[in-house]
Parts: structure tokens; sequence; C-alpha cells
């Protein structure tokens, strides 16, 4: 096959055994790669009830037929399992180098079980699979972690959140680069995982190379043309949104009680440029870099963290939120449950913040020794307070407030994830204007975007590309994209349609694990006398359902599933 390698590796870290399987054909063809072979082995491996902390839960790293090509912004790879914040299926696409590590090595996907009685590591090279022990990395950091490990390859590890099983701990992956959310970490944690390492020798092959080199050139000249990529993440990376949320007074702080942060300027792109000297760190073949570190190597923080350390807990104080943010990187934390937790904490709690308490309960919540670390809803539950919990499905809502962006509010509401702004990234066309512009003020008309968006973003995620690529990139052109690197016709509809198909079985995951259409809204506060519509959102969602053939409940109809070719 060209664009996949046809190798899947299944390690069982119980019984320390490791096997191997083809890719099937079928299987590439209709669920791509990265986020859609996770859910595919997920759907075939795991009993949606397991418990996420459970040897039988699984850990997916999956690449996708795009990754390790000079497809722009294809540097990424994905993880999926069971998320132990959420208890829903949960994906993540990660950037950096260790995507392409593992295509190099040959690897459609490495599928993780088990539990080790002691702590270990894997160490793949090429054909070689080994695991190992790692009793002399448990404790250490993401940075140290990496540094024992880096000789060896691309290095994806955990540090002391995953080992304490925090339920947002996070991967961190050539130093640089995070899992993101959903608490992938703490799941490698419970299986005494340290880390996984990779390296290759192997190239990707291309079906159709000269039509790769027209595809790729038409996907660079649009991406430099595009305003948002080359003049916006390219120049300041994501903090660029600060400026841009708070002129429109759609940039939440203080545990959403406010819609407006007064000190947005102070912690804004253009202040963290005139107080901090950068260089960018792209991912591999990326031509915008939106990610920076410092002279002395710390990641200077993308938008997430800015809000979630800064507007979320009411703090401006700059050089604090570097720290926060560099801790999440050491520890192995997603910044945006972390933030929003401890603004949660701080609204029961009646306290105000300062830059020392925030870097100490970062620290505790790493550590294991705050019951910060089982999120926010759980959080507040134990404070008979669950109304107080900014979440859908229990996942922290993000720095883009739904209050403000209708869209977004039944993107949040009908995420398979939880309240993530990239399930569907409705903040390009209703905030950004890319690469339509709409109304963000209004619900009418908005279901059917919503389920555009979510599509594209599942066959985004499972080709597997950066999501930022969606702000000048459309399907006809991943399409082409794809169809020159596989040696496969795939049109815009084709890719929608495998969207489609991943969102639905994920959708019959969640089912099956016990949520129900009553899981699908957000917090109360979203819902006062200035905020979201209630009658009108329940309406969209209705409607929603209806234009994914789904009953009432929002349970796909059988027929839909026969059309998608989703055989149970």
């Amino acid at each position: 096959m060209f664009g996949w390698t046809g190798r899947t590796i299944i390690v069982d870290l119980t019984s320390h055994s490791i096997t191997e399987s083809r890719t099937g054909a079928k299987q590439a063809r209709e669920y791509l790669g990265g986020r859609g072979f996770g859910i595919k082995l997920m759907q075939e491996l795991a009993h949606p009830t397991v418990d996420p902390f459970s040897p039988e839960n699984l850990l997916v790293f999956a690449t996708g037929p795009l990754t390790g090509t000079t497809v722009p912004m294809s540097g990424h790879y994905s993880l999926i399992t069971k998320s132990p914040l959420t208890y829903t299926i949960f994906d993540s696409n990660a950037g950096g180098y260790f995507g392409k590590g593992m295509k190099s090595a040959g690897i459609d996907a490495l599928v993780i079980s088990g539990r080790s009685e002691i702590p270990v590591y894997l160490s793949i090279y090429d054909e070689d699979v080994d695991i190992i022990t790692a009793d002399h990395l448990w404790g250490k950091n993401t940075r140290e972690t990496t540094s024992v490990l880096k000789e060896k390859g691309s290095v994806a590890c955990i540090g002391r959140a995953g080992e304490n099983k925090v339920r947002f701990a996070n991967f961190v992956n050539d130093n640089l680069y995070s899992s993101g959310r959903g608490g992938h970490g703490a799941v490698a944690g419970s299986k005494n995982l340290k880390a996984v390492v990779v390296k290759g020798t192997n190239d990707s092959l291309i079906a159709e190379p000269e039509n790769l080199e027209k595809a790729v050139f038409n996907a660079q000249r649009l991406l430099h043309s595009n305003p948002v990529t080359s003049k916006g993440l390219s120049v300041y990376g994501t903090s660029v949104m600060v400026n841009v949320l708070d002129h429109l007074d759609i940039l939440p702080a203080m545990n959403f009680r406010e819609k407006k942060f007064q000190n947005a300027r102070i912690i804004s792109a253009e202040k963290l440029s005139q107080t901090y000297e950068s260089t960018k760190t792209p991912c591999d073949a990326c031509p915008l870099g939106c990610r920076r570190v410092l002279e002395s190597g710390l990641p200077l923080p993308d938008f997430d963290a800015l809000w979630a350390f800064g507007p979320a807990v009411g703090n401006s104080d700059l050089e604090s939120i570097v720290k926060a943010n560099d801790l999440c990187y050491l520890d192995g934390v997603d910044p945006i449950s972390c933030g929003a937790t401890i603004a949660s904490y701080l609204e029961i709690s009646g306290e105000g913040i300062d830059p020392g308490m925030l870097l100490q309960t970062v620290s505790d919540i790493s550590g294991g020794s705050s019951s910060l670390g089982d999120g926010s809803l759980s959080f507040m539950r134990g404070h008979d307070e669950k109304d107080l919990s900014m979440t859908s499905k229990g996942l922290e809502i993000p720095g883009y407030d739904p209050r403000g962006m209708l869209g977004l509010a039944l993107a949040y509401a009908t995420s398979n994830k939880g309240a993530c702004h990239q399930s569907a990234f409705m903040i390009g066309p209703e905030v950004l204007g890319k690469p339509v512009i709409l109304d963000r003020l209004v619900l009418k008309g908005k279901p059917s975007f919503v389920k555009l968006y979510q599509e594209f973003a599942a066959a985004l995620d499972s080709a597997v590309m950066c999501p930022f690529a969606s702000f000048a990139l459309g399907e006809s052109d991943v399409a082409a994209l794809l169809s020159a690197v596989t040696g496969i016709s795939y049109s815009s509809q084709d890719l929608l349609k495998i969207g489609e198909r991943i969102w639905n079985l994920e959708r019959l995951f969640n089912l099956r694990a016990g949520f129900t259409c009553e899981d699908d809204t957000l917090p109360q506060r979203m819902f006062s006398s200035d905020g979201i519509p209630e009658v009108e959102l329940k309406k969209a969602i209705a409607d929603y359902y209806q234009l994914r053939g789904w009953d009432e409940f929002g349970v796909p109809h059988v027929d839909k599933l026969k059309q998608l070719g989703i055989i149970l």
C-alpha cells in the first residue's frame, strides 16, 4: 500500500508480549489512520464500559497516510483512549516529530494494553520492538526523561502527573509538544508506561509523486496567502487570539463569571513578543511554526495556557503564566483543564490568586497531593456544586466563550469528547471569517455547519494533519493530497463520509459507555439572561440529530449505520 505501512504493533504490558498484524486495505480506505484507526481499534478490542485505569483499556498511537510526507502541516500523530477525565472515547492530535518517527519505523498503529508490574518504556527501531525497564526514569520530569532517551529516537513520555494518575495528565513528545487533553498520560501511568521511543529508516511510499508535488505546491500557496495562517499563526502563534477575543468581549474570565478580562493587553501576544525573545520551533513539515521557545529552552505559552493561567483564574502576571506553562510541560499536564479547575476552586473558596499560589497549586496537582487533579466536575461534585463546573461531558470548556459564538456552543454540546474547540473549529467562520463568514450570534442554520466541521475535523485528525490547516485548506485540497499519496481517488464527499463514519462510531462507543442525549448540553451558567438561549440550543440539537440520521434521543438509525458501512 502507498501512504500506509501495513503494520500494526500490539503490546500487552501484562504478559510483556508483542505481536503484529497487517493493516487491512478496507480499513485503511474507510478510516484513513490516526483518529479513525484509533476508534476502530477501540471498538474491536476494548469494551466501552471499561474503567479507564483498567489494564483492559487501550492506549493507541496512530499515524495517517500523510504523516512523514512532504505535505505541509502533516507532522502529526493521534493518541486515542477511553478518557479517565470524561469517560468518553478521546483522541488527541499531537505535533512535533514523533509521528514522523513512527512512520519511519513502519508503524500505522501502536496498540498498548495491560499493566506492567514495574515501570517500563517501549523502544522501537524499525522492526525491533523492546519493552525495557524504566525504574531509573520513574519520577523524572519529561525534560529529564527525554534527555536520557533521545539518542534512541523521538521520545513521547509522561511526567509526575501521569505517574500520579492526574486525570488530565498528557504525553509530552520532543520536549515541546503535548498530546493535549483527556488524560492519555494518566492512562499510561496506570499501565506503568513511562515513555515510547521511536526511530526508523523507512521513507514514505508515494503513489503519484508528480501529482503530490502539484498538490503540495497548491497547499503551500493557500497557507501563505491566508492572513490567519501567514500573518497570525506564523507571526504570533495561537496567542494572537487573546486580543481578538478580548475585542469581541468573548474572552471569559474568573470561571466564566465574566465575559471580558480587563487586563488582556498585559498578557496578549503583542506583550508576550515585546517581553520575551523567542524562536520558532515548527513541527515536521510545517511552514508556519506557531510554537516558540525562549533562549533558555522554555516553551512560550500558547493561547490555551495564556487563558488558563491568566483570565480563567484572574491573573495578569505574565511571568507566572510562563512559569505555570513550563510546569505543565515538565510534569505532563493539560493547561486548559488545570487552569479551569483551579478557577472553579477559586470561585467556591472566595480566594484570589497570586503568582506564588498559582505555581504551588499547579505543582501540587502534578504531585498528586491535590483533589483538583481529578478535574473540575469531580471537584465540584465533591462540594455539591456541580453547576459551577464549567464543563461539558466532564471536559473543561476552553477560553473561547460559547455565549458569544453560538455555533461553537452547539459544537461543544454535541462533541463526542466534551467541550473541545478542535472537534469542530467554529472559531474559524464565527470569529476569523475563515474559510467563510458566519454570524456568531445566531443559531439558525448552524447545525449543518457544525456537522460539516465535525466531519472535516475527524478526517484531518485521521489523515493526520494539524487542525489549523482547516483555516486555509478545504476538503478538496486535502482530498487531492490524499489521492496523490495513496493512489486512491478521494473526493471531497469521500473525505467527509470518512469523517461521518468516524463520528458515528465514536457516538456509538459513548452510548454504550452510558452516555445519553441528556449529556449533550452545557453548564447552566451558559444559559443566563445574557447568555445562550437554552430553548434555541435544544431546538438546534434536535435539528442536528435529524441531519445526522439519528433518532430523537441521539441514537444513530440502523439505516444510517448501514449507509456508512458500520457493522456491529
